[in-house]
């Protein structure tokens, strides 16, 4: 049929809607509806991380996470609406097991945790990857470590906006032969796509043990005392290569020979790029940078907080005589203009506006910072493990 022969309604199912017209359809949608239609439609998903759309569009409500560093604590939920709090982020719905669980790691709504055992040891046990709200959870297979293994991490990542499927990045360190470096690290990578874990993918005797952060099929990670992060590029299924690269960090190191007390700043994303806020010298400012390119930081904010602390002083010495910050940065997002800042004075977690410098507390425990772990969270309410492993939902 040609297109002169076309019927009028024909005609019409061929039609394609102006971009600012769909944007301006999505946005009078409820956020959940929202969230699960993008899940469909990849140009749908693309307007929520384009910068002249995002701002109109739904977006999804953030809160912190967070645990105390102890065996068999609670998982405890600050910041989300009370229209959300349907959201089960005790995380009842998975099986409780001999062990209570323990948070371990948090990416783009959904969260790794494990029943009991010591962390950073080999002693870990039952992973599980679950996503509080859709209740929907699945454990991780069991990978033996090496033998000489002693210390083992794991570390989630998952972006929606890069894939569907998610990976769990396994750190094993091991003493290293060599006595200059210490330890010896190996990583090995869990695949959620086929449920299967590689063999050793990549191995170094750097410290690469700090933060991390997942970013458009990027790992990065920090290293324990050198100011820089390593890359890690996402392997796929079939080559399971992994390519890496070192990233020096902007701003300035906290080394030892800096005399500085202080954790060495804080990584974010925003649009599916990577950025890295931390105090200047003073602590009267902090600074925000974004990654452009392989390995050049531009400064995008600079942020004062002697109001929202409601004091000038911010850099005070130790009985070691070591300087430190009264305050730390937890976590910081750049599409919500928010920094999450905990006052090591007065135990308040704060929520900060970029845009304005304004404060508002978001809860106040003693101890905070070097009692809890805490994770930003945002709810991810599309339906994302495959069939052949999905648990909980359907149960």
């Amino acid at each position: 049929m040609l297109e002169g022969d076309l019927e009028p309604w024909q005609e019409m199912t061929t039609m394609v809607l102006p971009d600012d017209l769909v944007v301006e359809i999505l946005s009078r949608l409820p956020l959940k509806s929202f969230c699960r239609f993008k899940c469909v439609c990849k140009s749908w998903l693309a307007f929520s991380s384009d910068p002249h759309y995002r701002q109109k569009l739904p977006r999804n409500p953030i809160g912190l996470l967070y645990q105390k560093r102890e065996h068999g604590t609670s998982i405890h939920l600050a910041g989300l609406p009370s229209r959300d709090r349907d959201i089960d982020t005790t995380l009842s719905f998975v099986p409780c097991r001999k062990f209570p669980l323990e948070l371990k790691d948090c990416s783009n709504g959904l969260v790794l945790c494990y029943h009991g055992g010591i962390m950073y040891s080999e002693g870990i046990s039952d992973p599980i990857v679950c996503n509080p709200a859709t209740q929907e959870w699945m454990e991780i297979p069991y990978a033996e470590p090496g033998s000489a293994a002693y210390e083992i991490d794991l570390k989630l990542c998952f972006d929606p906006l890069w894939s569907q499927h998610f990976y769990v990045f396994k750190f094993e360190s091991s003493l290293s032969p060599d006595p200059i470096h210490g330890t010896s690290t190996e990583v090995k990578v869990f695949f959620s796509e086929d449920s299967t874990w590689s063999t050793c993918l990549w191995e170094t005797e750097d410290a690469f043990w700090g933060d991390s952060l997942f970013v458009n099929g990027v790992l990065y990670v920090g290293h324990l005392w050198g100011h820089c992060l390593l890359a890690l590029d996402a392997p796929d299924t079939r080559t399971r290569l992994l390519n890496d690269r070192t990233i020096q960090l902007p701003g300035f190191p906290y080394a030892p020979d800096q005399k500085f007390y202080c954790c060495d700043g804080c990584l974010c994303q925003s649009s599916g790029v990577l950025c890295y806020a931390q105090q200047e010298l003073d602590g009267c400012m902090l600074r925000i940078w974004s990654l452009q390119g392989a390995d050049r930081w531009v400064v995008k904010h600079r942020l004062s907080v002697n109001d929202v602390f409601g004091r000038d002083m911010l850099l005070r010495t130790n009985s070691r005589g070591l300087w430190y910050f009264d305050y730390e940065i937890l976590d910081f997002d750049l599409e919500r203009e928010l920094v999450i800042l905990v006052d090591l004075t007065t135990d308040k977690v704060l929520s900060v506006r970029i845009s304005t410098g304004e404060g508002s507390e978001i809860l106040k425990v003693p101890g905070f910072f070097e009692l809890y772990r805490s994770l930003l969270y945002a709810p991810y309410y599309c339906k994302q493990f495959p069939a052949s492993v999905l648990q909980g939902a359907q149960d």
